[in-house]
């Protein structure tokens, strides 16, 4: 067993969410950060000051130019230590899948976002401090070189926002009657026995006054603390003219989850969605609900299997509702055995996108999505998490991600801001309803950030 990159103890300590939010202001930052318990595959926060960044490509001959470098995913020696311990983090867009798969789309590629070239990003991050969730204590992994810098990000007292961002209403870019019409359109093609399936979305956005790197930073802690994610984000991505482009996830859902100890790898789809409050047998005895889940359960079987050992992929869990604050939802759980020097261009091409965020058959449902959807999804819909050289691995469904794009030489705004919201259709969709369970996961966010910022006159968010 190879050697395994240094991890040392630190003990207790701030919250990782007070860490996010007072960064030193001229280091970069990349951080995956939970808000809570209650998950094993949610119990850590790793920060770390990305020392670069590269734009992999699938079909790239040289392994330096591709996800992993020419690594495999291998067990760590000591699996009581945290999972990351150096590596890379990374930012996938949702138009990776049509550069993996160019028949999953009706038209053209979508336009090269420039800061995606290839559809996906990874940050060089050697070390990091790594907080464990479950028992409050922080650890510092990596490159020995960075450690006292590291340890003096710890060295932070609380405070709050002397003034609140500025920041207009989160508003859908297409009205519900054009949204309900889509749906409509959708299982229609369902009806034909086009498919089985189709996630299809809608995008919002706003203008937002946020010009330092701290004010986005406690921005972000305060939404990930506020929406409690088990899958918290806080990426930073250096743009040419020298200001962040800025991504924040919120996403209670898991992609992928490696342990290289067990060698198993696992995912848990979300489909189902009700406000919080109601009966959550209500949306147990959905048929609606439970026939969506299935379905991506039965997708995401095949895609596992494709890089699983010959019979080892199973459901732990076919349906469960799970509680977030804000709503409920209908969770599985599926896993398979990974297959002997199966490395992360081989996962990523057996099963990027997520299903639940695509539909079945996976290829079909994303021609619909060509065919209806008129931006592209971007980091929304994509993926964000880490693979470690200790060998684990961990991507989260990048759902309720916002997207802070920034907007040069202006005082007002300085940022706009993209989200996007969805839902599974399938044959007994309403367009109504689901015109509904969107705007309820959009919601969601005005919701997060109401008490957060100001209308840019003054008056509060609605």
């Amino acid at each position: 067993m190879r050697e395994t990159p240094s991890a040392i103890l630190l003990g207790d300590g701030p919250d990782p969410l007070d860490v996010l939010s007072q960064w030193p202001e001229e280091k970069p930052l990349a951080a995956l950060v939970t808000a809570r318990g209650g998950s094993p595959m949610a119990r850590w926060s790793i920060l770390s000051a990305p020392k670069g960044f590269k734009h992999p490509k699938f079909d790239s001959e040289d392994p330096d130019n591709r996800f992993e470098r020419g690594k495999r995913l291998e067990p760590e020696a000591d699996p009581e230590t945290p999972p990351f311990r150096g590596g890379h983090l990374l930012a996938l867009t949702y138009e990776l899948g049509r550069r993996i798969e160019p028949k999953a789309g009706l038209g053209s590629m979508p336009a090269a976002d420039e800061d995606f070239p290839e559809g996906a990003l990874i940050l060089d991050c050697p070390s990091a401090l790594v907080h464990d969730r479950s028992l409050g204590r922080w650890w510092l992994v990596g490159d020995p070189e960075d450690h006292r810098e590291l340890i003096a990000c710890l060295e932070i007292k609380p405070q709050e926002w002397t003034e609140k961002p500025r920041m207009t209403p989160l508003m859908p870019e297409t009205s519900n009657q054009e949204f309900a019409d889509r749906v409509s359109r959708t299982v229609d093609y369902i009806h034909a026995g086009d498919l089985f399936q189709a996630n299809i979305t809608r995008r919002y956005s706003a203008a937002a006054s946020l010009p330092r790197r701290s004010d986005r930073r406690a921005f972000s802690a305060s939404l990930i603390l506020e929406s409690q994610a088990w899958f918290g984000a806080h990426i930073e991505i250096p743009t040419k003219t020298g200001s962040d482009r800025t991504l924040i996830s919120l996403s209670p859902e898991l992609f992928l989850h490696y342990d290289p100890n067990e060698k198993m790898v696992r995912t848990r789809p979300i489909k189902g969605t009700l406000p919080a409050g109601k009966d959550p047998g209500e949306l147990l005895a959905s048929e609606k609900d439970a026939a969506e889940l299935a379905m991506i359960v039965d997708l995401m079987r095949n895609d596992l299997g494709r890089i699983s050992e010959p019979g080892s992929v199973v459901v732990e869990s076919g349906r469960v509702i799970e509680s977030h604050p804000g709503v409920i939802h209908g969770v599985a759980e599926v896993a398979g055995r990974l297959r002997e020097r199966i490395g992360l261009d081989e996962i990523l091409r057996a099963t990027f996108p997520p299903g639940s965020i695509t539909g079945a058959p996976k290829i079909r449902a994303m021609q619909v999505i060509d065919e209806f959807e008129t931006v592209p999804r971007g980091p929304y819909c994509g993926a964000l998490g880490f693979q470690s050289d200790c060998g684990h691995m961990a991507l989260d469904v990048s759902i309720r991600t916002l997207d802070l794009v920034p907007d040069e030489g202006n005082d007002w705004p300085t940022h706009h801001i993209r989200y996007g919201a969805g839902c599974g259709i399938v044959a007994e969709s309403d367009p109504e309803a689901e015109t509904l369970e969107c705007e309820t996961k959009a919601r969601l966010v005005r919701e997060f950030i109401r008490t957060q910022c100001t209308h840019p006159e003054g008056a509060s968010i609605q």
